[in-house]
């Protein structure tokens, strides 16, 4: 069990070959629920169905009809719309109406500051399950400048400016030096999780007021390659190629002041499961061992790494004393 408590929590993680990218969330106003995965080879936006039925596909294009090779998908609105980011447009964030598959705006972040195009890396909503809920507003973190910069970005679709004049901040502009950032996660109230390239994870309370963390977890290779929190701020899991590791947190890692920190704990898999799952390397037939040696010296394997693991999403209803799912 990861977690030395009664609540254990879900997760979905993976080793295999990462995507582009891929969310999903409610349709409309139906319980219906739709998925969109991006294709950066064939650059578009394809969608299923919660029981993984293809229902359709629409090529990304910037405002100029160019194609666009997709990075990063982030449903928003009720999946009316997708939040999409490019890797042939970097400092861009495309807004697509999911019905039309029509490309309607463009969120720059070269307006900031003049002389500074800054590129974008992954957003994600500033508070967790804002996606989830039908708004004309965009509030977004995201991560730019290859993991140097900490931006927080917010659109009113009702106010029809100048794509290039549209409000945009990127309040935590600090260049680290001794390492990046690579990911990052929030929780309902908007407190940011950021994974770094050194292997720590850092926790702040709203990461544009200052830029000191709560709470550094630190001592776990790296690099942190995708991390997740619960809605509520009470358990953390991040994942780097080799390792998937969780921690439980208290209000006091989320508040700036001397505290002790969190016990980290490791997924393991279990030689049995290893074994049944094909992951343990091939051993040599009998007879065979001497004449196969060399070649198996110099045979490199390819390295098992992990996919994100994530939390479950049964809190994003809202209600009361609803607790992720074990």
């Amino acid at each position: 069990q990861p977690f030395e408590s009664r609540k254990t929590q879900r997760l979905v993680g993976s080793m295999g070959t990462q995507t582009n990218g891929l969310d999903g969330g409610p349709r409309g106003s139906s319980k219906e629920l739709l998925s969109a995965l991006g294709s950066a080879q064939k650059k578009r936006l394809f969608f299923f169905t919660d029981d993984d039925r293809a229902i359709g596909s629409h090529a990304v294009t910037d405002l100029l009809g160019e194609a666009q090779t997709v990075d990063a998908v982030q449903t928003w609105n009720r999946s009316n719309e997708m939040l999409l980011t490019s890797a042939d447009k970097r400092q861009s964030v495309l807004v697509m109406d999911t019905e039309r598959g029509v490309t309607t705006n463009e969120l720059s972040l070269r307006r900031e500051r003049r002389g500074w195009n800054m590129t974008v890396d992954s957003i994600a909503p500033m508070q967790k399950f804002d996606q989830y809920k039908s708004s004309k507003e965009i509030h977004l973190y995201g991560l730019g400048d290859n993991g140097r910069t900490v931006f927080h970005l917010h659109h009113d679709s009702r106010v029809q400016d100048n794509i290039e004049e549209h409000v945009v901040s990127a309040d935590a502009c600090r260049k680290y030096k001794s390492y990046v950032f690579t990911c990052q996660a929030q929780t309902k109230q908007g407190f940011l999780v950021l994974g770094r390239s050194d292997g720590a994870v850092s926790l702040y309370d709203y990461v544009m007021k200052k830029e000191d963390a709560t709470c550094v977890i630190s001592g776990q290779p790296g690099p942190v390659t995708a991390v997740d929190v619960t809605s509520d701020g009470s358990s953390l899991v991040w994942t780097t190629p080799d390792f998937v590791f969780f921690a439980r947190l208290g209000d006091e890692h989320w508040v700036k002041g001397k505290k002790e920190k969190p016990r980290v704990m490791r997924l393991d898999v279990s030689e049995e499961d290893q074994e049944r799952l094909g992951l343990l390397p091939a051993q040599p037939e009998a007879g065979t061992a001497g004449v196969e040696e060399e070649e198996e010296e110099d045979a490199e394997e390819d390295p098992l790494e992990w996919l994100p693991a994530r939390f479950d999403a049964g809190t994003a209803g809202g209600a009361v004393n609803v607790e992720e799912r074990e």
